[in-house]
């Protein structure tokens, strides 16, 4: 292995859930394997404490606020998300940088001695996709010698590759149907995934959740003898109205703890969802020093939340006609890009959703939150990942709930075809809107990234 694209081909012949998508009603994720991996690299997730986070929806998001928070009060941090957008390397950062291509190579060419020295690469369990994502996240946190991860779990939480992490805090930001195949088809059956992640005696931090889901990390948070800080009971958030200078491209957020009030932080992510989660990540870094963690100043999170960039969640780029892209994926995604949709700013234009969605996803339940707020529909597919739903049966879909005239459906088979069409129906001052799948935006974003150029 000698170059940095010998260590990307390398990766990307591991078995990759996020492509393909596991099938059957069994979970192949398993936390032992994962451990024994990490013990060869000498067992980092042990030394470096983490803020661990799960959720149906804002996960991500929520993981990004605090990480900027800890950086900006200068905490040494290390940074684990998925998927990526552009390049492998975003899903791991230290203090908001990305390992360069001589350091990767040099962590995957060092991790592929690892497994074939201990014949964990030669056997019918060869490590996934995740799992060596996960290992090398850890192996460049411990070269960069990080205070503290913050780690966002990749799906559901009680197997996910993460949760060997010992965390100081936990959260779980929202509990929704997704992953219904892997994680359950009932609210209480994710619940039960997500709360996995609470740890005995470690705070968890906990979203606005369904009955069912609370009763759930309730339960699981009195077993584990966890403190839980839940948001509208012992914290809370308000949206504030917008100043002349947000243009709306930035929102005002108020959030109140019990140690603390922070009134007007700006935060440049759209949408009561994004207010929801700032919430979460102030009463997460404010609860980090109880825990032995580092002393975040106010000023920090002012700052930090202020400066946050997490692309692909209603971001906005001005233009004839102005684009806005969001990752959203299930149902209850859709429905917080509609409300945000419904502010002042996205009204009274000509609007064009673009849409695509990956096969295992409730396609049908997407499209009736997002339909009623477009006049024209354009499907189609996107074409880095197998999984993508045919636009002709998307159109299908659409044409089955009503919410819409069938004449202003539309069907293209590239993200490239569905731009240039839905700029055309759009017209210069109207508003294009690309989401159902973070594949969709992220193959839409590089298009306006290659157009820029």
């Amino acid at each position: 292995m000698d170059s940095y694209e010998d260590a990307i081909r390398w990766l990307y012949d591991r078995i990759d859930y996020e492509r393909i998508g596991p099938s059957g009603q069994t979970n192949p994720f398993r936390l032992e394997r994962v451990e024994r991996l990490l013990a060869l690299i000498g067992s980092p997730q042990e030394r470096i404490p983490a803020i661990h986070i799960a959720g149906t929806k804002g996960k991500g998001s929520t993981a990004a606020m605090i990480e900027s928070i800890l950086r900006t009060a200068g905490v040494q941090t290390g940074l684990f998300t998925s998927p990526h957008i552009e390049q492998f390397e975003e899903r791991m950062r230290v203090s908001g940088r990305m390992p360069g291509p001589d350091q990767f190579a040099r962590l995957v060419r060092r991790l592929r001695e690892v497994l074939e020295d201990a014949e964990m690469d030669r056997s019918d369990r060869i490590p996934t996709f995740f799992e060596v994502s996960t290992i090398l996240a850890w192996m460049l946190f411990d070269e960069e010698n990080v205070s503290l991860a913050v780690l966002e779990t990749g799906m559901g939480g009680r197997l996910d590759c993460t949760n060997v992490c010992r965390p100081l805090v936990t959260v779980i930001t929202s509990i929704g149907l997704d992953h219904t195949h892997i994680l359950g088809d009932t609210l209480s059956r994710i619940a039960t995934e997500k709360a996995g992640i609470i740890k005995p005696g470690v705070p968890v931090i906990q979203g606005q959740l369904p009955g069912d889901a609370d009763l759930v990390v309730e339960a699981r948070a009195r077993e584990m003898q966890a403190t839980r800080f839940v948001c509208g009971r012992e914290f809370a958030w308000l949206q504030e109205p917008p100043s002349a200078s947000d243009n709306g491209r930035q929102q005002r957020v108020t959030v109140i703890t019990p140690r603390s009030r922070y009134d007007r932080l700006t935060l440049p992510l759209l949408g009561q969802h994004q207010a929801h989660n700032a919430s979460l990540a102030v009463m997460a870094v404010e609860l980090l020093t109880d825990q032995g963690g580092p002393v975040v100043p106010s000023t920090a999170i002012e700052s930090g939340l202020q400066d946050v960039s997490w692309p692909l969640r209603f971001e906005v780029f001005d233009g004839t006609p102005t684009i806005i892209l969001d990752a959203a994926h299930n149902p209850d995604s859709m429905r917080a890009v509609a409300d945000t949709l419904t502010a002042d700013e996205w009204q009274k234009r000509k609007r064009v959703l673009v849409f695509a969605a990956s096969a295992d996803k409730d396609a049908a339940a997407m499209l009736r939150y997002i339909l009623p707020h477009f006049d024209d529909i354009v499907f189609t597919r996107f074409l880095g990942n197998p999984r993508s739903l045919p636009p002709e049966n998307l159109c299908d879909l659409a044409r089955t709930t009503n919410l819409v005239d069938s004449a202003r459906l539309h069907v293209t088979q590239s993200p490239a075809d569905a731009l240039e069409f839905a700029r055309h129906l759009a017209g210069a001052a109207g508003l294009v809107c690309a989401t159902g799948s973070l594949f969709l935006a992220a193959e839409i974003r590089g298009l306006l990234a290659a157009s820029a150029r």
